[in-house]
């Protein structure tokens, strides 16, 4: 058997010295089955689907992993036109060089419709069919243009926008993005065959950032009075993470008020519901002294200062919280009950009272805008606090 039984692959030292080493064999490899296979003449490129495993055979030394970078790396570069799917084993590999025949303009798949002829590719010659990649003398090979640098007043051109345009991307956000494109480069300063395949790279990306951005924000709402969280969220809290319900339903009201005061629109309000309740069912257990003795109130009794740093977090006024207490030890005090935690008792009835308070407060502005129409509504009581102290502290949501 010999040494060497098949005929050696040869590439231009020139070439190799421009495109890379691994580059340059795979161009002149490529331009090879071109010259052998049916090719497809579209807009001017000669289009070729070769099977990747006949491919991979002939050039027995890559993986195909290697055969996939050093095709997208010749892409990059503008030598090479790549159908929709990049090489894959077993599959088709759809491919194009990026070169202009006497009788037709150009048009590659991922640069732009009219692009140029690369001119590092007039210096590969016409091959035979044969496994042998044939050479012309290196003497009448001209100079192959080496990349460059970007201009500093670089547009693209109008065939570029309208590739872009096939991708629904509107030329004004197109252009919008030329100046940033142009400061980037310019200051890393970086040699690029293509910088039109890169622009459009560099808009493409940005361009699928704003419709993600604005699918997400036409999913947004405001936090609506009714809101109430979700049976999963729910779950989570009381089943998963062993929150008390009743903890969970006192703060509900608290949580609609602040996010109604600031106007913000969100698609997770779940997700915010739980994670509030979670940072105050924390504080809660771990800050708040649970004496496990029955006790009645004492008449000089004040919450502990965690309670007011609990109500804190839910945005609930401390002055508001300590007008309550001589009301609160007022009515528990004649009740003569026994309560093993009297603070918190006071964080629910004062969470109650805010979240009733300010509703109060809402439906008295809707009364003065009603009133200011000639229309006054007469289904409201004007006091802001129409029911009365017993029922109040009677709630399930605080007393139970």
């Amino acid at each position: 058997m010999s040494l060497i039984p098949e005929t050696p692959l040869f590439f231009y030292p020139q070439l190799a010295a421009a495109l890379g080493l691994e580059e340059a064999v795979m161009v002149q490899t490529l331009k090879a089955f071109l010259e052998c296979g049916a090719v497809d003449n579209q807009h001017g490129f000669a289009w070729l689907d070769v099977n990747a495993d006949k491919l991979l055979q002939t050039l027995p030394f890559w993986q195909a992993a290697d055969i996939q970078r050093i095709t997208n790396n010749l892409r990059e570069q503008g030598i090479l036109l790549i159908g929709a799917q990049t090489f894959q084993a077993g599959g088709r590999f759809r491919f194009a060089i990026n070169e202009q025949d006497s009788s037709a303009v150009l048009m590659p798949a991922t640069v732009s419709p009219q692009a140029q002829p690369n001119p590092a590719l007039s210096t590969v010659p016409t091959v035979p069919p044969t496994a042998a990649i044939a050479l012309a003398p290196l003497a009448s090979t001209p100079p192959v243009q080496r990349a460059q640098a970007i201009a500093k007043g670089w547009q693209p051109e109008n065939d570029l926008l309208a590739q872009l345009a096939q991708y629904g991307i509107p030329q004004d956000f197109a252009l919008e993005q030329v100046g940033e494109f142009v400061t980037y480069w310019t200051e890393r300063n970086e040699p690029r065959y293509s910088w039109g395949s890169r622009y459009l790279k560099h808009v493409l990306r940005l361009w699928r950032k704003q419709e993600t951005r604005s699918a997400r924000q036409s999913k947004e709402v405001e936090m609506g009075e009714g809101w109430q969280p979700s049976l999963d969220a729910l779950d989570i809290l009381t089943v998963s993470a062993g929150i008390n319900r009743n903890f969970v339903e006192d703060a509900i009201p608290e949580f609609i008020l602040y996010w109604q005061e600031r106007g913000t629109k969100s698609s997770t309000w779940n997700s915010r519901f739980i994670q509030h309740i979670k940072r105050q069912w924390a504080s809660y257990t771990h800050t708040l002294q649970m004496d496990t003795t029955p006790r009645p109130i004492s008449n000089d009794w004040q919450p502990d200062e965690a309670v007011f740093e609990i109500l804190h977090m839910g945005n609930i006024d401390r002055q508001f919280a300590q007008n309550l207490v001589p009301e609160f030890i007022v009515y528990w005090r004649d009740s003569g009950h026994l309560v093993s935690s009297w603070n918190t008792k006071f964080l629910q009835f004062a969470k109650k009272q805010w979240a009733y308070t300010h509703q109060q407060a809402v439906n008295t502005a809707d009364n003065s805008t009603t009133h200011s129409h000639g229309k006054q509504r007469t289904d409201r009581p004007s006091s802001t606090r129409h029911r009365k102290l017993a029922e109040e502290l009677s709630d399930r949501s605080w007393a139970g």
